[in-house]
């Protein structure tokens, strides 16, 4: 309508006003069209020429009094107005001025910087490439805001920025959606699966199913797909994705798992033949994860590991077995504590026929497990030990427990074999002393009771505590008859393994243990009657609470 368009100037007083209100405007299409005026008119004027235009949207990008709507429509405009200054201009304004602001304590601002990544990628197109990665934190960030306003503006930039860059800048985005997927926060997670899912929709040319997935349509749909990616991510990044997804539906929060799952069912037609595909990879980001030392982590990883037994079954386990014993023998206290979580979920989700074929090495890596320095560790293997114990019944104890019975015997001058073999015992007794007592007692009670014996009694008795005095009738006569003959070398170990059981015994045994001491007071022999009364003496002194006791002091006067 003019031939040159400084001939505008004069009027700008007056169209200005009018071009911010209508950019504010609550319908989108004015809000887009005031825009876009206002970008041909700084591309035609030169931004000098408006020199409040952008502090004005930047206010309007940040004021909480204004609607989401109307921050919408100013960061509109300022992409607008940036896009046509110029890409130096964008970048500068984006790095400098825009992205600080993501970590604004007011929630307004931090929607105002995710607007603006929701319009500027479509708007610069390839030139919106070297912003991907500084934008990327703020956008990831968004998704665990706070503010659900603020939550939803980062999952609509993110979606923007897959449909307009994830085909051709998949490598720079897809580390931060799995870098998502490994985030504390439940929330980021479950956003970066929904992005990701996107990305890889996207990719394989494909939409996210809904529902069960389970129709011909949707599994072919998926085939092609699957194909698509493959393609596109190469092998390796293939399997590194796909395990990662895999682990994420056996997450602790029920969202993650569900937008896992659909995810999974959208980009995978046949579960078993992906997983085999993807296995050593999987079971490598298992480990890692088992070894985290993160609690939650350590749990997911257990419940996948368990997940891909129960789905493959023979196939996995010979896999998967020496993976676990190698890691316990070379790994830390973390990864041992990891390998136990997965032996007991391995355990838990095999048959007996599928343990059995493997009891050799199953039951060595529990055994050494048992024994292990780290108490945790201990307390964990003993949960595996249980698991083990339920599936295959008797066998369990027949493969571990004369093992560690016989390094208890043989080690009396190496005492860290002696006190591994005494570790694995007692994480045993822990939890079956009901089953092992009987087995356990009489050996160690054989005279001459040596010093080994009454150091692995004490340490029993002090895991045992609820049901060891079922067998005080055996323990309490030849524990008084060794400390009645005196004037032996092992008279020490034997008083302290004897102040040990008096002090362990829980309260329900307090009277048996009383009733077999007091029998004895009554011996012919004055070394046992002597030897008695100091037991009496101990288990008083032990136990506090029944120094109030007169019936007691009775016994020595």
């Amino acid at each position: 309508m003019i031939n040159d368009p400084k001939d505008f100037v004069p009027y700008l007083p007056t169209l200005l006003p009018d071009l911010q209100t209508a950019l504010l405007d609550p319908i989108p299409d004015v809000r887009s069209t005031a825009a876009k005026a206002l970008g041909s008119l700084t591309r035609s004027l030169g931004e000098y020429i408006l020199p409040d235009l952008r502090p004005w949207l930047i206010r309007k990008l940040r004021d909480h009094t204004c609607s989401s709507a109307e921050r919408s429509g100013a960061a509109q405009g300022l992409t607008e107005v940036l896009v046509a200054s110029g890409s130096a201009v964008v970048d500068d304004a984006m790095r400098n001025e825009i992205l600080p602001l993501r970590s604004y304590p007011q929630a307004s601002t931090r929607e105002g910087v995710l607007w603006m990544l929701t319009f500027l990628p479509p708007a610069l197109g390839q030139g919106f490439t070297p912003l991907i990665d500084v934008s990327l934190p703020a956008l990831i960030n968004g998704l665990s805001d706070d503010s659900e306003p603020v939550r939803d503006v980062a999952m609509r930039a993110g979606r923007v920025l897959i449909r307009s860059h994830g085909k051709v800048h998949v490598d720079k985005i897809l580390p931060s959606l799995e870098l998502g997927l490994r985030d504390e926060d439940y929330r980021i997670r479950v956003s970066s699966l929904s992005l990701l899912g996107d990305l890889l929709s996207t990719i394989g040319g494909t939409s996210m199913v809904k529902g069960d997935g389970d129709t011909q349509d949707d599994i072919r749909k998926a085939e092609r797909a699957q194909a698509q990616i493959a393609l596109a991510l190469g092998p390796e990044t293939r399997r590194r994705v796909y395990s990662g997804l895999y682990m994420a539906r056996n997450d602790s929060t029920h969202a993650v798992r569900t937008s896992a799952i659909q995810v999974w069912k959208t980009v995978v037609s046949v579960t078993a033949r992906t997983l085999r595909d993807i296995l050593p990879v999987l079971v490598s980001q298992i480990i890692a994860n088992l070894a985290s030392g993160h609690e939650e982590r350590t749990e997911v990883a257990g419940r996948c590991l368990g997940d891909v037994v129960s789905k493959l079954g023979d196939s996995v386990l010979p896999q998967i077995i020496p993976v676990l014993r190698n890691a316990l023998y070379d790994g830390d206290t973390d990864t041992k504590r990891g390998v136990c979580v997965g032996l007991t979920e391995v355990i838990n989700r095999s048959t007996k026929d599928q343990i059995i074929k493997f009891i050799e090495i199953i039951v060595k890596v529990v055994q050494d497990a048992l024994s292990d320095d780290d108490e945790v560790v201990r307390q964990m293997a003993a949960a595996s030990f249980q698991s083990l114990h339920s599936l295959v019944g008797s066998r369990a104890f027949d493969e571990v427990v004369p093992s560690l019975m016989v390094s208890l015997e043989v080690s009396e001058n190496d005492e860290v074999t002696r006190t591994k073999a005494l570790n694995g015992l007692t994480g045993i007794l822990s939890i079956r002393s009901r089953e092992l007592l009987p087995y356990i007692v009489p050996r160690l009670i054989e005279h001459p009771i040596s010093a080994n014996h009454a150091r692995a009694l004490a340490g029993i008795s002090q895991v045992t505590g609820d049901t060891i005095y079922h067998h005080f009738s055996s323990i309490i006569p030849a524990l008084l008859g060794e400390l009645a003959k005196g004037g032996y070398d092992e008279e020490d170990a034997v008083r302290q393994c004897s102040s040990m059981i008096c002090a362990s015994v829980h309260e329900a045994g307090v009277n048996w243990l009383i009733r077999e001491v007091v029998s004895k007071c009554g011996s012919d022999k004055a070394s046992l009657r002597t030897e008695s009364c100091r037991m009496l003496e101990d288990i008083v002194r032990e136990r506090e609470y029944l120094g109030r006791c007169c019936s007691v002091s009775l016994v020595f006067e």
